[in-house]
């Protein structure tokens, strides 16, 4: 996306001019990586040397609503400094490790404030293409990482699908305003997607906003996340949940990726063995259907291990802020792209094992009639007294 840079309009209207300043604020910069089909995490603890814990962190409202089927592995990096949009920050990268095999790595940097929106909005286009340095730290010490970790990985291989994600979390706004008013503001809005120049109405339907008290507001889309939260340990939840949607978004794509790739060679496997003669009872679809059923059998089972990865069991805020993240990151459209695919496997296999059924039963009817002349043929000849 190109971004203008043309600044805000002074003819703004009272509205905009009334904007409050980020009084304070914590901008993190996440990617995330699929690295195997699945992590034991004790044994990935036992493999560092980094200081790392695993625990669930939700301490906050209604946060008993929230199941993590199993908590990730944190591990602190140290610090850096990260030069972003032509600006020097002091950041600390840390690395959370997912069972399902994924690996968040995330910057951590606190802005100078008062921050205004225009130079936030400069902070969120920045995010979205890093500055080369920072993406080779972070692959450098991602690749130390799973150096580190990989006893622990089953079938280790790095996907090429990464997703990237950017997290502002406002704790203080100056001078204090009720949050509420700045839920539709277009530019807020437009902060959030990087641009510097108001929205149009439809392009601010591209950010998803909501709340639970009043001084707090939860504004998502695509590229980034935008929280206005006093309480830190809301925040740090409301940041977690949205963490999930991206490595659910991470692993739905990755295995869509990896079904693109294996349909063609299914199909050719397909094409080869109907153009090769086989004897009769050999089933010439025989590995070729044993590899179909078990590519589908991992397939769901790793969905559903997606599926469980985190519940929220009552329909609070935090399950409105997760199912808004898993929205605007598309994932029910991808979940639908692999479902899509996983049916016309097994319509796939269905269609082989039908083709099989139907070979093995013609060449029995053969064997059968082959039978039936050869005692024919016998009995002939026994009664010329050939035999």
């Amino acid at each position: 996306m190109q971004h203008q840079q043309t600044t805000f309009d002074p003819a703004t209207t009272d509205r905009q001019r009334i904007l409050p300043a980020i009084a304070s604020a914590t901008l993190t910069i996440y990617q995330f990586f699929d690295i195997g089909d699945a992590i034991d995490l004790d044994h990935a603890q036992r493999c560092l040397n980094n200081p790392s814990e695993r625990r669930v962190r939700l301490r906050t409202r209604q946060s008993e609503s929230i199941r993590i089927a199993q908590p990730p592995l944190r591990i602190e990096l140290g610090s850096l400094t990260v030069s972003l949009a032509d600006t020097a920050f002091e950041g600390v990268l840390r690395a959370v490790v997912y069972d399902l095999g994924a690996v968040e790595m995330a910057v951590e940097m606190r802005p100078a404030v008062p921050l205004s929106w225009e130079d936030a909005a400069t902070l969120f286009a920045a995010a979205q293409e890093l500055p080369p340095a920072l993406s080779g730290r972070i692959a450098t010490a991602l690749n130390d990482l799973e150096m580190l970790i990989r006893p622990a990985i089953s079938r280790p291989q790095r996907s090429p699908v990464v997703e990237d994600y950017c997290v502002l979390i406002v704790d203080r706004l100056d001078p204090p305003c009720t949050v509420a008013d700045l839920a539709d503001h277009p530019v807020v809005r437009a902060t959030l997607l990087g641009e510097r120049r108001p929205l149009s109405a439809d392009a601010s339907r591209l950010v998803t906003a909501i709340s639970y008290y009043l001084d707090d507001l939860a504004l998502l889309s695509w590229n980034g996340a935008l929280l206005i939260e006093p309480d830190a340990a809301a925040a740090a939840t409301a940041a977690e949940i949205i963490a999930f949607a991206n490595v659910e978004l991470l692993l739905i794509r990755s295995y869509d990726a990896a079904l693109d790739a294996r349909l063609p060679e299914v199909h050719r496997r397909i094409a080869q063995a109907q153009r090769h003669f086989t004897m009769p009872l050999v089933r010439r679809y025989s590995q070729l259907l044993s590899d179909v059923q078990r590519l589908v059998a991992e397939v769901t089972e790793v969905t559903e291990q997606i599926d469980n990865a985190l519940k929220v069991t009552d329909d609070v805020y935090w399950n409105r802020l997760y199912s808004a993240a898993l929205g605007v990151l598309r994932v029910r459209v991808w979940r639908d792209g692999v479902d899509h695919k996983l049916a016309l496997l097994r319509e796939t296999y269905a269609m082989l094992h039908a083709d099989a059924d139907s070979e093995r039963a013609a060449a029995l009817e053969w064997a059968i009639v082959l039978l039936i002349v050869f005692e024919i043929v016998m009995a002939l000849l026994e009664r010329s007294g050939v035999i």
